[in-house]
Formats: C-alpha cells, structure tokens, sequence
C-alpha cells in the first residue's frame, strides 16, 4: 500500500483506535449477559441455558472460521477500508437486532451472521500496519490491541 502522510496516518489511527475501542466495549458489555438474556426470553433450566448460551458464543466463530480468508482476499483485491466499513455495520446492525430477539433460534441466527462481519480489530491492525513505517509498527499496533484499548486509554 506504501506510505502516507504523516497526518493522515496519524488521523487513520485515531479513527481505528475509537473504532476498536467501541467494538471491545461492544462485545465485552454483551457477551457477560448472553445466558441471562437466554435465560429471560424463554424458559429453559440452567441446563439447557448453558447449552443454548454455548451454542449462542460459538456460533459466530465457527462462521468467523470458514469466511476469514475469503474476506481476507477481498481486502487485498478491494482495499481494507471498504471491509471495515464492512465490518463495522453488519456488527452494528446484527447488535440492534439481537436486542429485539423473543426467542433462542432468532439469537442463534443473529450470532452465526454476526460471524459473517466479524474482524474488525484484525482489519484495522491490517490497515494500519499498511500504511504504518516498519520502525513504528509495532508501538502502533500494540496501541490497537483489545487488552490495551481497554486498560489504557
């Protein structure tokens, strides 16, 4: 992708930090709560409510899995932005949706498609170790990753 100006890089990674900041958050804040939210939509034991809260985390990475390297390619054809942009929605929308679910086969569902535009943090640590100078790589990327965004502000 080569190198851009500074400014921009600077702008780029500012963008993608609040970004995966907000993904981190998003995800953290939700995941906790699936078996509750299992647990309040229907009226399964405790059993069965951590069967179907298994099943419900699982499902998005059994997705992420299989289309990982097809989305990968069409980042290297297409550019990465255009896959954040990606990303970013189809994890927003799935999100609203899976607050409107009224049973488990709808969050199921929702949690398989969420697995579908799954990769934010890895596109843009992609993106911007593109456009990054190889001596600043690694502070940059170390700046964008969860447990740093999280704990480090």
């Amino acid at each position: 992708m080569g190198q851009i100006k500074s400014e921009q890089r600077i702008r780029n990674f500012k963008i993608a930090w609040i970004g995966t900041f907000m993904a981190g958050m998003a995800f953290s804040e939700a995941m906790p709560f699936l078996a509750l939210y299992i647990m309040q939509i229907s009226h399964f034991n405790q059993a069965q409510v951590s069967f179907y809260a298994g099943i419900s985390y699982a499902a998005s990475y059994l997705v992420v899995i299989l289309v990982s390297p097809i989305w990968g390619k069409i980042a290297d054809q297409h550019g990465r932005k255009p896959m954040l942009l990606r990303t970013a929605a189809g994890m927003g929308i799935v999100i609203i949706l899976l607050s409107c679910v009224t049973n488990i086969w709808q969050i199921i569902i929702l949690r398989l498609c969420q697995g579908l535009f799954d990769g934010y943090t890895p596109s843009v640590i992609a993106l911007i170790a593109a456009e990054t100078p190889l001596e600043e790589r690694s502070v940059v990327i170390s700046k964008l990753s969860p447990p740093d965004i999280l704990l480090a502000g």
